[in-house]
């Protein structure tokens, strides 16, 4: 079958909000969009701006090609495959007929929805939308109009330059475009909650990069290459992300042999927290994000999390914090990371963990329990022996181990 298709229309409902800064925004977003189709079909598409949408031209290739590259960039708030045609009521009609067939198999309902940004055009959008469905029954007879409850949507957008005319309308991941708010890394444990977490943060723009802290060898390879799994999984979403992979088992250790058991666990987590900001700090990044949800675990009460906070001087943000946890599993499947998730390697969360764990530090408690450590230099000695690697959602070529940066 011949493709009918010009173009596919891009929407991205919140950019539309930015004022003045909306250029910076469809900037990264159309970047963002040719980026993602390089890699998954191997060329540069072109993509057209004009007032409110993206025009993505086809070239000849079936609107279907396009459809995963575009359910992986963030800001688009829906797309649809389109006919264009010029601005000649005649050609309109026939055009949209052609188009509301491929759609409708038998008697089914049918709206016309019209939308005239081009104010010049001869008719209203009240006129031209009787215009259109008297023109669809005519020559569809098996069809009735149900302004409520459709079965098929015939959408017309008159624009200044021609009328696109479309049936389908797919839901895209929302947000921001990647890049546009700023750079952060995310602490991914290797559990169902880290890597939604870090979603949450590409969703409003943020350029992610991980950081896990293994224990090997009381933790196994296999958890190392889980986490490694993990972070491809998440990279769909962003093509490419940073993992730094920080040696925790000396530290642990040192926490296990000197602090008091039932306090090992708020010191492991501001140790982490205190190490992740330094990474932040190297990497320019303003903000660090973690899977925190308060009250699910020994470590997630208000006293715990505001004890381990403490060590931070740059923002923790806990985008999962009031979620239950069933939500986020849903989400958890939804972008594809739920099944490795649950794969069972234990983390270094899962060692050298006391049977009674504190719920409620104090933070001169836990001041009193480092002050048996020589801290700075098993951080030093992490940080000198902390692993980073650029892992890609997908076979990419020039795919390489070492980050050059």
């Amino acid at each position: 079958m011949k493709n009918v298709y010009d173009h596919i229309m891009i929407r991205y409902a919140e950019i539309a909000l930015k004022g003045k800064n909306q250029k910076e925004f469809l900037g990264k977003l159309v970047k963002n969009i040719k980026e993602q189709v390089k890699v998954d079909l191997g060329f540069n598409p072109t993509i057209e701006r004009e007032q409110g949408r993206l025009f993505l031209l086809l070239e000849g290739r079936e609107p279907e090609d396009f459809f995963d590259s575009l359910d992986h960039v963030f800001g688009i708030s829906s797309y649809s495959p389109a006919r264009k045609v010029e601005l000649d009521v005649e050609t309109i009609k026939e055009a949209a007929l052609a188009e509301l067939k491929t759609a409708v198999q038998g008697p089914t309902t049918f709206r016309v929805t019209v939308k005239r940004p081009n104010k010049n055009f001869p008719y209203n959008t009240p006129e031209f939308q009787q215009i259109l469905a008297a023109h669809m029954l005519t020559h569809v007879p098996e069809l009735s109009v149900d302004l409520h409850q459709a079965m098929v949507e015939l959408l017309v957008e008159i624009r200044y330059d021609a009328a696109y005319i479309y049936t389908r309308k797919y839901p895209g991941l929302g947000g921001l475009p990647l890049g546009s708010g700023g750079r952060g890394v995310v602490l991914l444990s290797g559990g169902i909650d880290s890597p939604v977490a870090g979603f949450l943060a590409m969703k409003r723009g943020v350029v992610i990069e991980a950081v896990h802290f293994h224990s090997y060898p009381y933790t196994s390879e296999e958890a190392q290459k889980k986490v490694i799994k993990l972070a491809e999984e998440m990279a769909q979403y962003s093509v490419r992300m940073i993992v730094h992979m920080v040696p925790f088992t000396k530290i642990q250790e040192e926490i296990a042999h000197y602090c008091h058991d039932n306090m090992r666990i708020p010191i492991m987590r501001r140790i982490m927290l205190g190490i992740a900001e330094r990474i932040a700090r190297e990497r320019d990044c303003l903000a660090i994000f973690t899977g925190d949800n308060l009250g699910q675990v020994a470590s997630q009460t208000m006293e715990s999390i505001y004890a381990v906070n403490e060590v931070a001087t740059m923002p923790v943000l806990r985008p999962l914090i009031t979620m239950d946890k069933e939500e986020i599993m849903t989400i958890a499947r939804r972008i594809g990371t739920y099944e490795t998730s649950i794969l069972p390697y234990e983390d270094c969360c899962t060692v050298f963990v006391p049977k009674e764990p504190k719920t409620k530090p104090k933070v001169d408690a836990c001041e009193k329990e480092e002050s048996k450590l020589d801290l700075e230099d098993l951080i030093a000695h992490a940080l000198a022996h902390t692993e980073r690697m650029v892992v890609y959602g997908k076979d990419i070529p020039e795919r390489r181990k070492e980050a050059d940066i």
